[in-house]
């Protein structure tokens, strides 16, 4: 009688979406509240730009019959500068709260006996499933509010992860120093803001340990 083959791991894969109906599912919710906890920065300067823009906006529109000169440019209609002004302040300010509720529509994690399913920094097209045999801790961290780390065993998965690299040298340089901060802060590019989540983060943390059974750290 031979003895049967062993059944091996299952490897992490890249998906599109969770599944369904998984024991452990966390949901993210109140835009306003996610950018207040994890975009705070963000929502300081663009909101003190705006108010910075639409009153040079409005007095642009308000004197339209002038024509402002640049040695760039040549001679420009101010009413045409002001309506300019006036939807970049209001584009920037409204577009900021709609790219929250689009980042949070999705679920940022979930988990079941098998693995942890895991949207890395709220990523829209892409989940990463990693089995638990594939993880080797998973803690909690502070880098522009309170984040759920979820370490690889495997360090070439991190790299898919990285913050995008795109602009000119100088904006790549920017992207490199902001990657290193990250990496530094938190030990992985595998995690999800939680700041906004309907469980504390004990209970989150209890509940994946209870799904790792034992197989994975699983603590602050």
């Amino acid at each position: 009688m031979t003895t049967p083959e062993p059944t091996p791991a299952a490897a992490p894969t890249l998906r599109q979406t969770i599944p369904a109906g998984l024991p452990l599912t966390v949901r993210l919710s109140g835009a306003w509240r996610h950018l207040l906890r994890h975009r705070r920065n963000e929502v300081v300067l663009i909101y003190l730009f705006a108010l910075f823009i639409l009153p040079v906006g409005g007095y642009l529109l308000l004197h339209s019959d002038e024509t402002l000169h640049s040695s760039r440019y040549g001679d420009m209609n101010s009413g045409l500068l002001g309506v300019g002004a006036l939807l970049l302040g209001l584009g920037g300010a409204v577009s900021l709260p709609i790219s929250a509720h689009r980042q949070l529509r999705h679920e940022p994690l979930a988990a079941d006996a098998h693995g942890v399913y895991v949207r890395p920094n709220l990523d829209a097209k892409r989940v990463l499933h990693l089995p638990w045999e594939h993880i080797e801790a998973i803690y909690l961290r502070n880098w522009h509010g309170p984040q759920l780390c979820v370490k690889p065993r495997d360090a070439r998965i991190e790299p898919q992860f990285n913050l995008a690299q795109r602009g000119d040298v100088g904006a790549r340089a920017g992207v490199a120093i902001a990657q290193k901060r990250r990496m530094k802060a938190l030990g992985t590019n595998i995690h999800v803001p939680i700041g906004t989540a309907g469980q504390t983060p004990e209970e989150l943390l209890a509940a994946l340990r209870y799904q790792a059974a034992g197989r994975v750290p699983v603590g602050s």
